[in-house]
């Protein structure tokens, strides 16, 4: 690794789960990080995983508990890596608390435009459905690749995550809306950033990636034969490109 990659490992990283999830669901990322050098911290992101629940969740809240967590942990500058709705919150901090963040951020699966009408009406219902046949209707939609025992392995991770701690259902869908009704598009943050997605996101088009990466001056990756989860279903490809961007 080159020196000025041996530097950024000097900087924390802090991976920030999305909707429904759980550090849980980003451990293989993070254990591949760790394994070149660097300190990672994995939060549980209100009201999941065992998180004290917010009183609203809003863009300011949500940045808010972000930026606690660096002060709290006396981390200088992290680089700060969101997925889903944890790329909403990534995006908010760095645009609220630039002084905080580091100079790289990476928006994993990133919500690049407000999802379709009905998929954001359908989820926050979604938070009144028993969470076993939500984890399973989700899994089975955004799962790409062919293959069923990796589609039971990413799964048991959903359900794994689903049963970290459950929230109350009013908090899973105040957390809902916030990830429904918000999108990246609505933040201007400064740090040199990173697209990381599924090759076929179905949540979200390729093309609106790629529209933001030209908005933002980013650079904008796309791991084949994986989708919205391609954490689970591509953990180390994408922990591989996530060390080569910070690398860089």
């Amino acid at each position: 690794m080159s020196k000025k990659g041996e530097k950024l490992q000097e900087s924390p990283i802090i991976l920030v789960h999305g909707l429904r999830g759980s550090p849980l669901g980003l451990r293989e990322i993070k254990r591949d990080l760790e394994k070149v050098g660097y300190k990672v911290y994995a939060p549980a992101v209100p009201p999941f995983a065992g998180a004290k629940p917010l009183e609203a969740y809003s863009n300011e809240t949500y940045a808010d508990f972000l930026a606690n967590f660096i002060k709290k942990k006396k981390l200088k500058k992290p680089i700060l890596i969101g997925h889903s709705m944890g790329s909403i919150i990534v995006a908010v901090t760095a645009e609220r608390y630039p002084e905080l963040v580091g100079e790289r951020i990476i928006l994993m699966s990133p919500i690049s435009t407000k999802p379709a009408k009905f998929f954001a009406a359908l989820t926050p219902l979604s938070a009144l459905f028993p969470a076993r046949l939500v984890d399973y209707l989700t899994t089975r939609y955004l799962f790409v690749p062919k293959d069923r025992t990796l589609f039971r392995k990413a799964l048991a991770i959903t359900h794994d995550c689903s049963n970290d701690h459950p929230p109350k259902k009013r908090d899973i869908l105040a957390s809902a809306k916030f990830s429904a009704f918000s999108s990246i598009t609505d933040f201007d943050f400064l740090q040199k950033t990173l697209l990381l997605a599924g090759e076929t996101d179905r949540l979200i088009k390729k093309s609106a990636t790629e529209q933001l990466a030209k908005k933002l001056g980013a650079t904008a990756i796309f791991i084949p034969d994986s989708g919205h989860l391609h954490n689970y279903e591509k953990p180390h490809e994408t922990a591989t490109e996530i060390i080569r961007f910070l690398s860089a």
